[in-house]
């Protein structure tokens, strides 16, 4: 548990796997789709991971030489940029801390923490949304103003329909989902996959599974057309631009259908800290630090998350 004494608090890591531990679960569909994590330690990616092909090979002939899997060429380094956060801890606070149990004070700790894992976990939800689109383009604090922090993963396969979504019937969406799928089966990314919609396009699948007396496919939390399931686009996260316009974004655009593959190799990595003290990969650490002139206590937490995709496995459509 969090240690207070001598005016001084310290957090310990049990302290941030309570918290975590605690948390509820994670409903982002982004978020969802990475269920392989993995710890790396170093601070850079090579962008010739990004490049791995993943699929089948060929059989070996008996001793012949084996296959050597293509791990891409690119000699060049991603250097995934962290979550930090630099809290205080207030005076009032503090002097509660003095004054607290062992149990009060965890749970003063607690409200900190829990706020930072919000902060993480949202911030990851939204990475992982924009790697979707073969992408990242995310808002990147640098003094006191924004810059864009961005990485290509390469090039996800789209499909523009020219039939305009009112005008959609059962048997068009589900072509039209066949098609889409298609366009990753075509690279060699076969098995089983799902669907995100847009909200309208969601609602859309509704009314047609409705109109077709098919009310049993419209299950608890996805829709069933034809072999495909369909996901509503769920998340929602704030975006700001360099100069400081601030827009909301999600996996989909409006009448946009997004196809994963979910055995394509993706994983959230979760790479070395930059801090002198934690010195191996771990999702999340939080510190403290005694505030300048004794007023309260400063209390950091980092992470440096790096969502990994196969574009292969990636596809989408769009409706006029």
């Amino acid at each position: 548990m969090a240690l207070y004494k001598n005016g001084t608090l310290i957090i310990k890591s049990e302290d941030i796997e309570r918290v975590i531990s605690a948390r509820p679960e994670n409903t982002s569909n982004g978020r969802a789709y990475f269920k392989q994590t993995k710890l790396k330690n170093s601070t850079h990616i090579s962008a010739a991971e990004l490049k791995r092909e993943y699929g089948n090979v060929p059989v070996v002939i008996r001793g012949d030489t084996g296959i050597v899997p293509k791990h891409g060429v690119d000699v060049s380094d991603i250097v995934p940029m962290p979550i930090e956060i630099d809290d205080k801890i207030s005076a009032v606070d503090m002097d509660e801390l003095s004054r607290t149990t062992d149990m009060g004070t965890n749970q003063i700790v607690d409200d900190y923490l829990e706020q930072h894992a919000d902060m993480v976990t949202n911030t990851i939800n939204a990475l992982c949304c924009q790697a979707h689109k073969g992408s990242i383009d995310y808002m990147m604090k640098v003094g006191s103003g924004f810059e864009r922090y961005q990485v290509n993963y390469g090039t996800v396969k789209s499909k523009s329909f020219s039939k305009q979504l009112a005008n959609l019937t059962l048997g068009d969406a589900i072509k039209d989902l066949s098609e889409i799928k298609a366009l990753c089966t075509a690279q060699g990314v076969g098995g089983p996959g799902e669907f995100i919609a847009a909200g309208d396009v969601y609602a859309k699948y509704i009314d047609l599974l409705t109109a077709a007396k098919q009310s049993e496919n419209v299950k608890d939390g996805y829709l069933q057309l034809g072999p495909h399931k369909v996901l509503e686009d769920n998340d929602s996260y704030v975006d700001i631009s360099k100069n400081g316009t601030k827009s909301t974004k999600s996996i989909c655009d409006s009448k946009e259908v997004v196809y994963r593959a979910l055995n394509a190799g993706q994983k959230l990595c979760f790479l070395r800290l930059d801090d002198v003290v934690q010195r191996t990969a771990v999702p999340i650490y939080s510190f403290t630090e005694t505030g300048e002139g004794q007023r309260g206590t400063r209390l950091f937490t980092k992470s440096k998350p790096f969502p990994l995709v196969n574009v292969k496995g990636l596809a989408n459509g769009k409706y006029q």
